[in-house]
């Protein structure tokens, strides 16, 4: 361990949230403490990999490295991955390293506990320690998608646009299928597991999105409110669902769909599920829908029959950029963009 001596290192336990709390929040970076507990404590892999510094002279966080432990698939392999977040450095102790041997000293941890690959989601700030200092690969960009709704918001932030009248953007609505019956629910569906093994053979690389993961990801996250539907055929056979939710944020009242996952095989569940979706957050009065999801994804075409586009980078409401790294060696399979499945699922904000 390169950590200097200056410094302990502690875990993340019930008596340590504290610490990791009160360094966000000296930070600038305010945090809850039941949904620290809930991320790092609750989570479905029950280890920790976080290393908080203590300054041992003035008994103080000196900065943080964190990953959450989750279940991926590869290929037809299944195994311990995790994700990057809730990285910080005080703003007392910067450019002294803390941030790369902390990361180097939690992987360490991670590996030989069988952790295979990292990924995440680094911002702006943190890119270039990801890519030249801890061996990442980027594999820009976030696939950002967007459906407007509110033509006011997106004027508001383009200066040369300002003068314009704020319109309610076009929106064919939502009709009811012949073929399929869309309803609200109150909890995941109990044939999730069906739904989720048949759409993973989708893809290659990504995080197994059971319904014990999104049980926890959703319904255990504690002071959120998600929106659930599923879809039904006419023998009441599920065939895939939708979550979703509205939240002010960037400014506005923004719409997020969460997860989009349907039996491949009957591709219009996707669109109808979404089409609801999107009809329930335009009731809600969301200015914009925002949605993760990659331009070879199963899923991607159910987006663009329902008016969702490339959010361009000048009106992303924040810049993030996307990475991993492999710990296993297999890294042509996981450092390949095109093998990846992503959702707003993956991000640790919404």
């Amino acid at each position: 361990m390169n950590i200097p001596e200056a410094y302990s290192i502690v875990n993340i336990t019930s008596e340590t949230v504290s610490l990791f709390k009160d360094c966000f929040d000296r930070n600038g970076g305010l945090k809850q403490e039941d949904k620290i507990k809930w991320q790092f404590l609750q989570n479905p892999v029950d280890k920790q990999f976080v290393d908080i510094a203590i300054d041992r002279a003035n008994q103080v966080v000196a900065a943080i490295y964190a990953i959450i432990p989750v279940q991926f698939k590869a290929g037809d392999q299944y195994f311990e991955g995790s994700q990057s977040l809730n990285t910080i450095t005080d703003v007392n102790y910067r450019g002294k390293g803390l941030f790369v041997n902390l990361a180097k000293d939690v992987y360490q941890k991670a590996v030989n506990d069988g952790i295979q690959l990292v990924y995440g989601f680094p911002n702006g700030s943190s890119i270039h320690g990801f890519a030249k200092k801890l061996a990442w690969k980027v594999l820009d960009p976030v696939p950002f998608l967007i459906r407007p709704l509110n033509s006011h918001y997106f004027t508001q932030k383009i200066s040369l646009l300002k003068w314009l009248p704020n319109v309610k953007l076009k929106w064919g609505g939502y009709r009811d299928s012949k073929e399929y019956i869309i309803k609200s629910i109150l909890e995941l569906p109990q044939e999730t597991d069906v739904i989720w093994k048949a759409f993973a053979k989708t893809f290659q690389v990504g995080v197994v999105r059971d319904r014990r993961y999104l049980n926890w990801r959703y319904l255990q996250k504690p002071g959120e409110q998600y929106k659930y539907a599923a879809c039904y055929s006419q023998q009441q056979e599920c065939l895939g669902f939708v979550i979703y939710t509205v939240e002010r944020k960037h400014g506005g009242k923004i719409g997020y769909v969460m997860e989009l996952m349907y039996v491949p095989a009957y591709q219009d569940v996707g669109k109808q599920l979404l089409k609801y979706a999107t009809h329930q957050m335009n009731k809600a009065g969301a200015d914009c829908i925002l949605a993760w999801c990659l331009e070879h994804s199963a899923n991607y075409s159910a987006y663009t029959a329902n008016g969702y586009m490339t959010l361009p980078e000048r009106i992303r409401p924040i810049e993030l950029h996307f990475g991993c790294r492999s710990f296993s060696g297999d890294d042509k399979l996981m450092e390949d963009r095109s093998n990846w499945y992503l959702s707003y699922s993956d991000s640790d904000t919404v």
